[in-house]
């Protein structure tokens, strides 16, 4: 049965009871009715000391009453337990407000940490997408840089040569003016097959172009090919 309920009975209880034994002390249904509201707000857990104490008033009003039918001295009992029951009321009910709004304080508090971990997630991950996209602009930059130094390079050295006895392409390609890597020489071959029938076979005196502007996929494709073929 819910706590209201039980309470509402207690107190129709009460008043019948009030009017069978009208020579009960004046203030005893108040003190009863104010212990019942106090139990039905939890006031023994909220305050436990100040609720056991309106109640043993209120007990020592009982035995002064009952034992030693003393209906004045009783009736202050019962009296002073009202009065003090109804601070403690007005006490309970501050409190419950107060709970009430630290509660609403606490939700606020926890929500707006909520949102400051969010806005600082947030920022956080916004920050490393910006070093991540200026990383990699960097690496454009110094890749673009080096593609032009390399290029630099290439067109300030020579871009042609001239046989010696006894070359071979490969040694052409390793000289350090030229490529210094002797498994490039298939660049030079395809650059003049126009006068090299025989990539084994050089003349004295041939001027054979040197290419330059070759991209890494040919250096690749052209190691590749001094691999599987050696002049």
């Amino acid at each position: 049965m819910p706590v209201q309920l039980r309470l509402i009975l207690l107190i129709l209880l009460l008043v019948t009871l009030a009017g069978c034994g009208s020579h009960d002390p004046v203030w005893r249904m108040k003190a009863q009715l104010t212990l019942l509201q106090l139990q039905g707000e939890n006031a023994a857990v909220s305050h436990p000391d100040d609720y056991a104490h309106i109640n043993s008033t209120f007990q020592q009003g009982e035995v002064l009453l009952l034992e030693q039918e003393e209906e004045e001295e009783a009736d202050q009992r019962y009296k002073l337990a009202y009065q003090k029951g109804l601070v403690l009321k007005q006490e309970v009910t501050l409190y419950k407000e107060r709970m009430k709004e630290e509660a609403r304080q606490k939700a606020i508090e926890e929500r707006a940490t909520r949102e400051e971990e969010e806005r600082s997630r947030l920022e956080a991950e916004q920050k490393r997408q910006q070093e991540l996209e200026e990383a990699q602009k960097a690496l454009q930059k110094n890749q673009k840089n080096e593609d032009a130094a390399e290029s630099a390079v290439r067109a300030a050295l020579p871009t042609t040569y001239t046989v010696r006895r006894g070359e071979t392409l490969p040694q052409i390609a390793a000289r350090p003016e030229l490529y210094n890597d002797m498994a490039l020489w298939p660049l030079i071959y395809r650059a003049n097959r126009d006068q090299i029938r025989d990539p084994y076979q050089l003349w004295p005196g041939q001027t054979l172009k040197i290419p330059r502007n070759f991209s890494r996929e040919e250096a690749l494709e052209a190691r590749r090919q001094a691999h599987r073929r050696s002049p």
